[in-house]
């Protein structure tokens, strides 16, 4: 099945996946780029070959203005993936739905956004400051851990960039959606945090 073939699946990871992946959130760190005070971000990329996981060299992440009018053109450095994340149980369950879903090929690069993105009671924060995007991938997949003290923050999957979503929702607690990034577009509603407590979404992103 091609890339042409496929369009978007939604799905669920285990309970026990959830676990393994939500207190991680706790050690992402701060960056110096635009979004770097609200997005809080690790990075790196993967294969998955015949259910097993491969960590390739660490490169900087990139894209061009066409595709990111928020900070194209800029590589982006950020710190890897911790080890205990990428042995963890919800990590593996991550790729393989993937995989599977999508019928991505063996070594096909993958490569993997750890994300926390702080809300605020006062002012909405903007979960995707692209805006309505693609990523420049074949692939894409959102899956969300957690939501917590937020309100907004919802998915959006668009047939075109200038058109209204077809599909919106609060995704948590490992829901995730998997979609054809040539076909689709996606954005993500801004959130505001509902009172003073931490307010937050976790979200790993993947793409191929």
């Amino acid at each position: 099945m091609g890339v042409e073939n496929f369009y978007l699946e939604l799905g669920q990871l285990s309970e026990k996946s959830v676990q393994s992946l939500e207190t991680s959130f706790d050690n992402l760190p701060k960056s110096n780029y635009l979004d770097g005070a609200y997005r809080l971000r690790r990075y790196s990329h993967f294969s998955y070959t015949q259910n097993t996981l491969k960590l390739l060299p660490t490169k900087a992440f990139s894209q061009n203005a066409e595709i990111n009018e928020f900070q194209g053109s800029v590589a982006r450095e950020y710190q890897d993936i911790e080890a205990s994340v990428v042995g963890s149980s919800g990590f593996d369950e991550m790729f393989s739905s993937f995989k599977k879903m999508a019928n991505i090929a063996d070594e096909t690069p993958i490569e993997v956004h750890q994300m926390r993105i702080l809300g605020t009671k006062d002012t909405a924060v903007e979960a995707a400051p692209e805006g309505v995007h693609q990523d420049g991938f074949n692939y894409l997949a959102v899956f969300v851990i957690d939501r917590n003290n937020i309100a907004g923050g919802e998915i959006c999957v668009h047939p075109a960039k200038a058109q209204a979503p077809i599909f919106k929702h609060a995704f948590d607690h490992g829901e995730f959606v998997v979609l054809n990034d040539k076909r689709f577009w996606h954005s993500a509603a801004a959130l505001q945090a509902v009172n003073d407590d931490a307010a937050y979404m976790d979200v790993f992103v993947l793409t191929a």
